[in-house]
């Protein structure tokens, strides 16, 4: 099937990774994927609750698609608060923090569940900028959010992305980290 073929549709990709997970696995590969399936049930319902779905995992990532920015957002933002919970409970033995990329544009639809396409690479590439619970964006999706004092920011600027072509500006939000 020929990219003019293939059936398209704009979305708000969510990505996400443990940070240090490898770190984690050698030390404690038992207790880690413990943890790992204790954060996985933290992070489906909200994606549910915001109309999100996941369309892909692999080992500590997920991929999540959105109807909307502020949709992806209000997830990702929630996630993270509820990991910063878990992790300060004296009986969490593994502390496992995500880092966040949310990017916005066109993707193609891959049988009844996958999405693949620049733009999900892009959400992929962009979550390494975010610092341990923290939440990056593209300028796309940072444009929607830009009138809502909620979703404040600083510019983290344009980094060369690997097998991206283009230049993407990247904002960290700052209402997480506070």
């Amino acid at each position: 099937m020929s990219t003019q073929d293939a059936d398209r549709k704009i979305a708000v990709i969510f990505a996400t990774d443990v940070v240090g997970y490898s770190k984690h696995m050698e030390k404690d590969e038992d207790a880690t994927l413990a943890s790992l399936n204790e954060c996985n049930k933290i992070i489906e319902p909200i994606i549910k609750k915001q109309k999100g779905r996941i369309f892909n995992t692999g080992g500590d990532s997920v991929f999540a698609e959105f109807p909307s920015a502020v949709a992806a957002i209000n997830m990702a933002v929630e996630f993270q608060k509820k990991i910063k919970e878990r992790n300060d409970k004296d009986t969490t033995k593994v502390k496992l923090e995500y880092r966040i990329g949310i990017n916005m544009g066109d993707v193609v639809k891959q049988g009844d569940k996958n999405l693949m396409g620049d733009d999900v690479n892009i959400a992929s590439r962009i979550e390494t900028y975010a610092p341990s619970g923290g939440i990056v964006v593209t300028d796309r999706v940072h444009s929607s959010l830009a009138r809502d004092p909620l979703y404040q920011s600083i510019d983290i600027g344009k980094p060369e992305l690997k097998g991206v072509a283009q230049t993407i500006n990247l904002f960290c939000l700052l209402s997480i980290l506070i």
